[in-house]
């Protein structure tokens, strides 16, 4: 039986493709770089954000000597883009839902915590989560900041057996997360990874809208 549902936020919960995309393009148009489509972003994006930025072209030792600085054009270009986006189709039903089943849900996330608790507050749905595992900077490698680690400290300091937990997310990085943690997991399509490039990586289930994930739960 699933006791804890740990979402990933970007892509998974906030439909928010789109403006990562408009904002990453403004990270290459100050380095040079041709912009990148939707399909390209999606068939590319990868942490460490070392690979994702030379994969669109970007070199690997500018990117290194110049993270800190590409970080800070991409968050501010970020911020701007997202003021009235919403999360995915039936994210509210599905909250409601984890709710009124006694299972907890939590956020893991490669974003700022400040930046995801005040999309959460604007969207009203803040009560429905019992932590936000972020960064804490807004600036820097994402690779040192441990997703899967906090999630696996999550998990232990509270007492969730393996069994009980259940992984969802957008890109290659939740399942492979999931995979060394010993959990089920959930991919769903649409956010920033292609579903060509999430069935490759052999989640549990794949699903196209969050309104997919009760029956899961539901027969798990």
């Amino acid at each position: 039986m699933i006791k804890l549902v740990a979402f990933d936020w970007n892509g998974t919960l906030f439909a928010d493709t789109a403006p990562v995309v408009a904002a990453d393009n403004e990270v290459l148009k100050n380095i040079g770089v041709r912009p990148i489509t939707i399909q390209h972003f999606r068939n590319v994006f990868n942490i460490p954000l070392l690979d994702y930025y030379a994969a669109c072209g970007v070199d690997r030792d500018y990117y290194f000597k110049h993270q800190k600085e590409i970080g800070k054009l991409f968050h501010d270009a970020y911020e701007a883009r997202v003021t009235k986006v919403r999360t995915r189709t039936g994210v509210r039903l599905l909250l409601t839902w984890l709710e009124k089943n006694n299972i907890d849900c939590i956020i893991f996330s490669n974003h700022t915590l400040w930046g995801i608790e005040a999309q959460l507050k604007r969207l009203g749905i803040k009560r429905y989560f019992k932590t936000v595992l972020a960064r804490t900077d807004i600036v820097g490698p994402v690779e040192q900041r441990g997703k899967g680690a906090k999630l696996e400290k999550y998990i232990e300091d509270n007492g969730y057996g393996k069994s009980a937990v259940l992984v969802v997310g957008d890109t290659i990085e939740e399942i492979e997360i999931s995979k060394t943690l010993g959990l089920q997991s959930v991919a769903i399509t649409g956010g920033y990874c292609s579903t060509t490039r999430l069935k490759a990586v052999n989640p549990d289930f794949i699903i196209h809208n969050l309104t997919g994930l009760e029956t899961i739960i539901q027969n798990l």
